[in-house]
Parts: C-alpha cells; sequence; structure tokens
C-alpha cells in the first residue's frame, strides 16, 4: 500500500493519475469524485482506489490515521476492496436497470460510498455520518 496522500492538492494528483479509469463512469459520479477532489468535505475519513487486489489510501484523514496500527487501517481497507469486488457495475439479471453507479453502506457512524469502475475497479470513501433520514427513520420502525 502507498503512503496516503494527506493534503488535498497531493489527493487531487493522486486521482488524476486514476483518471483515465474514470473515463466510463457516469458524470454524475465523476462530478462527485471531482467534488471530493477539489473541495474536501470535512467529514471525509478515507479515499481508496482499487483495481484487482491492488489498492492505495490516497487519502486517510489525521485522525482516523492515529486511531489505527498500519495493520488495522491495512486490513480494514482489504476489506473495503472486497466489499467494492462484491458490486460489479453489470449484473446479467439487473442488467434492465443500468449500470450500478453506486453503493452506499450506512453503519452507526460511518457511510461507506463505493463507486465501481469496471469489473475489478472502483474508488472507495468513506465519511463520518452524521444523519440519514431514509435510514433512520427505518431503523426507528425495524427497531421496534
Amino acid at each position: 500500500m502507498e503512503e496516503p496522500a494527506t493534503d488535498p492538492e497531493d489527493l487531487d494528483e493522486e486521482l488524476a493519475e486514476y483518471e483515465g479509469d474514470l473515463a466510463d463512469v457516469d458524470s454524475e459520479v465523476r462530478g462527485l469524485v471531482s467534488a471530493l477532489r477539489d473541495h474536501p468535505d470535512a467529514s471525509l475519513r478515507l479515499a481508496v482506489r482499487y483495481s484487482g487486489e491492488e489498492y492505495d489510501a490516497v487519502y486517510v484523514r489525521e485522525d482516523v490515521r492515529e486511531r489505527y496500527t498500519d495493520a488495522e487501517l491495512e486490513e480494514r481497507i482489504g476489506t473495503l476492496v472486497l466489499k467494492g469486488h462484491g458490486d460489479p457495475p453489470e449484473e446479467a439479471p439487473l442488467r434492465d436497470f443500468g449500470s450500478l453507479e453506486a453503493v452506499m453502506r450506512f453503519y452507526e457512524g460511518v457511510i461507506v460510498a463505493h463507486f465501481p469502475v469496471r469489473e475489478w475497479s472502483g474508488l472507495v470513501f468513506t465519511f463520518d455520518r452524521e444523519a440519514s433520514p431514509i435510514v433512520d427513520l427505518a431503523n426507528q420502525y425495524l427497531d421496534d
């Protein structure tokens, strides 16, 4: 795993190298990636690009880096990448839905956003979770 960038300009350079693989991603997702590069949200915790079994953490927020050892962080990133492999952009039974653009996973304290690029490559971002009206409303009914 490469040493992650912490400076927004370094993040921009890292993701710019990956831009060629984003050429076939719908414009909405490219816009999101661009917005995250140009105006990093304070809640962005982690940004990872992956292709096959290889991955690069291109951004790790300082408090996240301090919370985990290198081995723990690498294990978490590896798990996130494996989850991304489970959501390919094209699935025959759902072809009439179109290409998968994003997968969001809501945990109690973190939101994970996957953006598949090709069969085994994509981007994953993690954010602090503040609120999610749909998920929070569903949990009100499901927790009873």
